[in-house]
């Protein structure tokens, strides 16, 4: 299930959130008719509920998100009026890219490890960002920084650490499961 809560707070109640899914889900089934479409649309409702969240407050979340699905339902229906399908794929057609839920998993996982790296130590922080995501050889670290290359290893053990702490307080892991 997709977790609906902005970063930063807490899931405020997970029964509420899977009974909104479900009224959602129903809403929007009863007038397309269509399952896969209609979950579609939701999944849409929920990235664009999550997107709101990051730069705006909402009041009303059921409210904002059954909007949204009217507004996706009638989308849909002139897009169809508008061009009428021509004839369905095969299921053996898979589509290359994320499905919106894993978008927003990475989503908040970005967030989550960006706000970690900004609380870091500035010297931890230096030489993790050097050493992982430049490539630099903890050798020329070292060098660099007028350390030994044991500190500078030791620093990348901290510095991965206090990553994995930041996404298992939010219940996440960095392989990506829950």
């Amino acid at each position: 299930m997709i977790e609906v809560t902005a970063i930063g707070e807490r899931p405020a109640a997970a029964v509420h959130d899977a009974e909104m899914r479900r009224a959602l889900h129903r809403f929007v089934s009863q007038r397309l008719r269509d399952q896969v479409e209609g979950e579609d649309i939701v999944q849409e409702t929920y990235l664009r509920l999550y997107d709101y969240r990051r730069t705006r407050p909402i009041a009303d979340a059921a409210a904002f998100c059954f909007a949204v699905a009217r507004n996706l339902v009638h989308d849909h229906f002139r897009r169809q009026r508008a061009h009428p399908p021509v004839a369905e794929l095969g299921e053996e057609i898979a589509c290359p890219l994320p499905r919106a839920e894993e978008v927003l998993d990475y989503r908040q996982r970005v967030e989550i490890l960006v706000r970690a790296l900004k609380v870091m130590p500035p010297l931890r922080r230096e030489i993790f960002l050097r050493r992982r995501l430049d490539g630099v050889p903890s050798a020329v670290v070292a060098a660099d920084l007028g350390m030994r290359q044991a500190s500078v290893e030791k620093h990348c053990t901290r510095a991965l650490a206090d990553l994995r702490h930041a996404l298992e307080r939010r219940g996440l892991s960095i392989g990506g499961e829950a």
